[in-house]
């Protein structure tokens, strides 16, 4: 009867996952209440996500870290594959390759991206990120060979080129998710760039980005 219930229970948290990684994807995280992701989830009780979860937030952590165990395992696989003498270039495909091969590996349709940017925009919720960003061995690895790899920036410059960073990965990951569901739709003729040339055209933007020159500033 344990194992029954256990079995039970781990099928409702994982519905109210997919249906709180969806409804916060095409919505955004304000518009959704727990009620409406019970709801979703096929729950009769009004209260499901409390009772599994304890709050909203702690389903959005729940959600965010179904998906940080296989982004950490192709964290590892990238980290395993650079050179010997990594250059900036090299740290950002770290960076930003397994979060597009992971989208690849999903298929269509899927949320996870959106339901990521919409979470990122959501000033309630960023820190929450924040949080899964400190408990990733791996990402902090590759955080901590990129910033030693990059030449000295002053504070605002160094500020300025990482919110564009976090602005460019999370919300091109949030179109090319967005691209895929389109071309997976009955009678669509669009197709989808592979996921392996899709990284090539980030990582190439980033690099030129990290690496432009920098306007000297007469206070």
């Amino acid at each position: 009867m344990t194992d029954g219930k256990t079995e039970q229970s781990a099928r409702t948290r994982q519905a109210l996952i997919s249906a709180a990684e969806e409804l916060i994807a095409l919505h955004g995280v304000s518009a959704v209440s727990s009620r409406q992701i019970s709801k979703a989830a096929g729950q009769g009780n009004n209260y499901a996500v409390g009772h599994h979860f304890g709050s909203k937030d702690d389903l959005i952590r729940a959600t965010l870290t179904t998906h940080n165990i296989p982004l950490d395992r192709l964290r590892r696989k990238a980290l395993a594959e650079i050179g010997p003498d990594p250059k900036v270039r090299d740290w950002i495909r770290c960076l930003v390759c397994p979060e597009i091969e992971y989208l690849g590996e999903l298929g269509a349709p899927t949320y996870f991206a959106r339901f990521f940017a919409n979470v990122s925009s959501d000033p309630a919720t960023t820190i929450l990120l924040y949080e899964q960003m400190g408990d990733s061995e791996p990402l902090l690895a590759i955080l901590e060979g990129f910033y030693g790899a990059l030449p000295q920036f002053s504070d605002p410059v160094l500020e300025i080129r990482n919110n564009m960073t976090r602005h460019i990965i999370v919300n091109t990951l949030a179109d090319i998710e967005r691209a895929a569901e389109d071309a997976a739709r009955p009678g669509s003729e669009r197709t989808v760039t592979a996921w392996e040339h899709q990284c090539d055209i980030v990582v190439d933007a980033l690099t030129g980005m990290w690496l432009a020159p920098i306007t000297p500033f007469a206070p």
